[in-house]
């Protein structure tokens, strides 16, 4: 049975008993493992056990009988180096968290490491913390996911006719395409997305403009929930929150 240590992020978080957890949790050099957590929120006489919270990040050691297996892996200890609840003070913060996390979590496999994955999703959660605003975060968050599982859309040409996008004239989004389509070739396609060169820059990160950070969100948000095959739970909270 291999013993492993690695620092991880709760992506999720189920209470499978009075005193235990099944969690999943993103690592920096595994990625994702699903774990049980066996007697975590047991207390003793000198300590109130509460369990391990949702957006907690930690260094973890757990045991597995075979990586890769679908077989939940046990957790044998938990050291806690930022808590997941000082989000709690502001709605929109922790809802932008959550969606990060469910986002995550759907978009990756189990025992895929993405290092860099990690360092986003962990680098998101610092900002929100600090209070950097929900929307833009975010924004950074899904270009780092995209890119890491090889999802990143094709901005800089049309993916129908592979030309060069058009100093002018209408754009088109196609996540089933993977990318932009022109005007010439988004007739023939009828799943998309009308966006415009503001949004397209804030998409980009080239000449990003301020106010193009929530339409260039909803974008990716477009393009992840086709990803995911469902839209994520988080986003109608978020928007209204925000």
């Amino acid at each position: 049975m291999a013993i492993i240590k690695d620092d991880a992020v709760i992506l999720r978080r189920l209470d499978y008993s009075e005193s235990s957890q099944v969690l999943a949790v993103f690592t920096r050099t595994h990625g994702k493992v699903r774990l049980i957590a066996k007697g975590i929120k047991r207390s003793t006489k000198t300590k109130f056990a509460t369990g391990i919270d949702l957006l907690d990040i930690g260094h973890l050691t757990f045991s597995a009988r075979n990586v890769r297996q679908e077989a939940l892996a046990t957790l044998t200890e938990w050291v806690q180096s930022q808590t997941g609840a000082a989000l709690r003070d502001a709605l929109d913060r922790l809802l932008a968290a959550q969606y990060a996390a469910f986002a995550a979590a759907e978009l990756t496999e189990d025992w895929d490491p993405h290092p860099v994955l990690y360092d986003g999703i962990c680098e998101t959660l610092r900002a929100l913390t600090a209070g950097s605003g929900p929307v833009s975060t975010l924004l950074v968050f899904q270009r780092c996911l995209l890119q890491e599982i090889g999802s990143f859309p094709i901005l800089d040409a049309c993916v129908g006719c592979q030309r060069p996008i058009p100093a002018q004239g209408d754009l088109y989004f196609s996540s089933l395409d993977g990318g932009l389509l022109c005007r010439d070739c988004e007739s023939a396609r009828s799943e998309k997305l009308a966006i415009d060169r503001a949004t397209l820059a804030c998409m980009s990160e080239e000449g990003a403009a301020a106010e193009s950070t929530t339409s260039a969100f909803h974008v990716f948000d477009y393009h992840i929930s086709h990803l995911m095959g469902k839209p994520n739970p988080l986003l109608r909270m978020l928007m209204s929150a925000c």
